[in-house]
């Protein structure tokens, strides 16, 4: 039902975007999405958030293995809403969602009380540029025209005063420390600690969602996981799927798997560029992040 569902809602933005002006239709496509994501929200068992380019993708990677493993299912699938809790109800189901349609269900809490939910969170300095790069190289031109990239955009411009730059990641990052502060059953993870400590953080997300793993299938996950492992899984397509392929399997920058730095960012800007930008976080995000 679930899965009619979804084809039911993709048919209609689909539809949207085609009978209607551009921006009607997406207006309605968001209308869409965000009721059916509200949905599936209060049917899950717990939800994993993120900020776009946070890791998300590499964190629901390794968790799928981990079932994948354990119930023989295939590994060149992932882990989609409840797809695998109905073949096997030992799995959950785990909605991994940006959360952009889902700030009303914390406000008002009741519809999310006692479920838990997996934060992770990552700096914003190095998320603006993975969202450039995005951008400039993954997103088709409509989309761009309508949240106003321009084409001669500079990487800077783009941070600093873009649409999906800067300014937006730490207003997210802020309204979802206040919309998770004083839960039990939330886990707020960093994308750097799970690059530096990955077994670690594995583990602690896993035994946070009241799952039991041992030592040595979270090693195994972490190693199907490791980024050159997944930079290639994503050149091959081994997923087989649009959204985890290269735009252009000859331009690294087109790979959603791009570095995988941590403090990356300060590679792509002169040394008063990065203060600007590192003043900017230190006087606007949240302390308990801990990127001050």
């Amino acid at each position: 039902m679930a899965d009619s569902s979804r084809r039911v809602t993709r048919r209609l933005v689909k539809l949207s975007l085609a009978v209607l002006p551009r921006r009607a239709g997406v207006a309605l496509g968001h209308r869409l999405r965000g009721r059916e994501e509200r949905a599936r929200a209060r049917r899950a068992h717990a939800l994993v958030l993120s900020h776009a380019k946070s890791g998300r993708t590499w964190l629901r990677v390794m968790l799928s293995r981990l079932f994948q493993v354990r119930h023989g299912l295939p590994a060149d699938q992932l882990m989609e809403f409840d797809a695998w809790h109905r073949l096997d109800a030992a799995i959950p189901v785990l909605l991994y969602t940006h959360g952009h349609y889902l700030g009303g269900l914390f406000d008002d809490p009741a519809p999310t009380r006692g479920k838990p939910v997996v934060f992770l969170a990552r700096h914003p300095c190095d998320v603006a540029v993975s969202q450039y790069f995005h951008s400039a190289k993954r997103t088709k031109r409509y989309k761009r025209d309508l949240e106003g990239v321009r084409a001669d955009v500079s990487m800077f411009e783009f941070v600093m005063e873009g649409a999906r730059g800067l300014p937006e990641i730490v207003d997210y990052l802020n309204a979802w420390e206040r919309r998770l502060a004083g839960r039990e059953n939330a886990l707020v993870v960093s994308y750097e600690g799970l690059r530096e400590r990955p077994h670690e953080v594995l583990g602690r997300v896993t035994a946070f969602l009241g799952l039991r793993f041992d030592p040595t299938e979270i090693a195994e996950a972490v190693a199907f996981g490791d980024f050159e492992s997944l930079r290639e899984k994503e050149r091959t397509n081994f997923f087989r799927n649009a959204r985890l392929a290269p735009r252009d399997p000859g331009d690294p920058d087109s790979f959603k798997v791009r570095r995988a730095k941590v403090g990356g960012y300060r590679d792509y800007f002169e040394p008063e560029q990065v203060q600007r930008l590192e003043a900017y976080v230190r006087e606007r995000l949240a302390t308990s992040y801990g990127y001050r």
